[in-house]
């Protein structure tokens, strides 16, 4: 008799390896059918929901994020660089709004965040 190991009857792991993988598919095809039904929604959600009022200190290549270009805001946080943010933009975005405003030079740049996401995606 050797410990650690549990015997099976002949043919039973197979059967374990087989439900296992039917589990693992049923699992993916629920999320990609989740996603494919209410990914848009989700999303425009969370664009909604976004509350900013504060400006633009620093825009860099974060090493730890295969230096994809990041900006950092003067309240402290930092998220990838998905507009062409300048150093010293005022940015203005309410709950529930989908423009961003973007005071740059005495000038007031409208960004949609509703309509990018739609062309880009």
């Amino acid at each position: 008799m050797s410990y650690g190991q549990i015997q099976f009857e002949p043919g039973i792991e197979r059967k374990i390896k087989i439900s296992v993988a039917i589990f693992l598919i049923v699992i993916i095809g629920f999320l990609y059918i989740r996603e494919s039904i209410y990914g848009d929604e989700i999303t425009k959600d969370i664009l909604l929901n976004i509350e900013r009022h504060t400006s633009v200190i620093d825009i860099y290549n974060n090493i730890e994020q295969h230096n994809a270009p990041y900006v950092k805001y003067s309240n402290g946080t930092s998220e990838i660089l998905e507009f062409s943010y300048k150093i010293g933009d005022s940015i203005s975005k309410d709950k529930g709004d989908s423009i961003e405003y973007i005071f740059r030079d005495k000038e007031i740049i409208k960004n949609n965040l509703l309509e990018n996401y739609r062309n880009n995606n």
